[in-house]
């Protein structure tokens, strides 16, 4: 029953008008930041401190200054959503379920990232109710922990937007500095 959901769901989608755009981030910045705290973080709060927390986190500030993005698609038009309902892919042992935390941007990164394991946990136990997966304005999915670097994800319609998380990899870059060019 499930996969034969998600299979309806996505063929929704192909009724909406979609554009990819994939843009490359530094990440340097927030691995070093998790980095410092995970150990502390997972021993004062028993859960890990996951990148899905700090995504999800830019993408509600990136929500608050393209408040278009935060919206649903429907026969009348494009809707702007005035609560951030943030849908979280999860991987269950037979398919993909997308619950939501509900009134993500007032939620600190450490509120996120304990509402995303309180769900993500209540998804892989089948614990879910109907209002826990229902009411999502944008969608944030995390398909690196697959290893994948380019993914074209599927629109949780109504929702118009999602952002899918690859895997952070090292390589190396050029970056412009104050005396130049300089390879990092």
């Amino acid at each position: 029953p499930m996969r034969k959901a998600i299979a309806a769901q996505m063929t929704r989608s192909l009724g909406v008008p979609v554009a990819y755009i994939t843009i490359e981030v530094d990440m340097s910045a927030v691995v070093r930041r998790r980095d410092a705290v995970k150990r502390t973080y997972q021993e004062r709060e028993g859960k890990s401190l996951s990148y899905v927390a700090f995504v999800t986190k830019a993408c509600v500030e990136a929500l608050r200054k393209h408040p278009d993005l935060n919206a649903h698609w429907t026969e009348e038009g494009h809707w702007r959503r005035q609560a951030v309902n943030i849908g979280v892919a999860v991987a269950v042992d037979d398919g993909l379920i997308v619950p939501v935390v509900r009134n993500a941007d007032q939620l600190s990164l450490h509120g996120l990232n304990m509402a995303i394991n309180d769900v993500a946990d209540r998804s892989r136990t089948n614990r879910l109710r109907m209002d826990d997966i229902t009411g999502g304005t944008f969608t944030v999915d995390n398909t690196g922990w697959t290893g994948s670097i380019l993914t074209m994800p599927i629109i949780n319609v109504p929702e118009v937007a999602i952002v899918t998380m690859e895997a952070i990899v090292k390589r190396p870059v050029v970056i412009e500095g104050p005396q130049g060019d300089a390879i990092a």
